[in-house]
């Protein structure tokens, strides 16, 4: 019991450290495509995709694989959870659900003065005043809880 209680530890501490630098990315990209778009400034997003496991993490479940429903993604999808994880980061945008976007939603992530696409995420404009962000897939996916 000793050890699973400092592998669920240790894995803890590890996922939380790699989604606040993730998150820290998103919310500076999403800063970043405001600055620059040549629109007014966003108000909606749309999240796609799950937050990957650290490695610290895939390694861990490799072992305990309970300790993966013990944890979480802070950011999981298109749900509240996940806007309000945003929003303790410091992206105030509102939650627009795909369906909404009327069709708009951007195939791939090409670099340029709407999009930022990363080996982590893309976050791309799309229409005036709405960004989606797209968590790239591992090759995992994580179960829920």
């Amino acid at each position: 019991m000793v050890v699973f209680s400092y592998a669920y530890g240790h894995a803890f501490a590890a996922q939380a450290s790699f989604e606040q630098e993730r998150l820290s990315r998103i919310v500076a990209a999403a800063s970043m495509l405001n600055v620059r778009g040549q629109q007014s400034q966003a108000e909606f997003l749309t999240v796609e995709g799950t937050m990957p496991r650290s490695p610290v993490l895939q390694n861990t479940v490799r072992k305990f694989p309970l300790i993966d429903r013990l944890i979480p993604p802070l950011l999981d999808g298109n749900q509240t959870f996940s806007f309000s994880q945003l929003r303790l980061h410091g992206l105030t945008l509102k939650k627009r659900r795909p369906e909404e976007l009327n069709g708009d939603w951007p195939r791939l992530c090409q670099p340029s003065p709407d999009a930022i696409c990363t080996s982590e995420f893309s976050l791309q404009r799309v229409g005036p005043d709405n960004l989606v962000l797209n968590l790239v897939p591992m090759d995992e996916v994580r179960p829920g809880t």
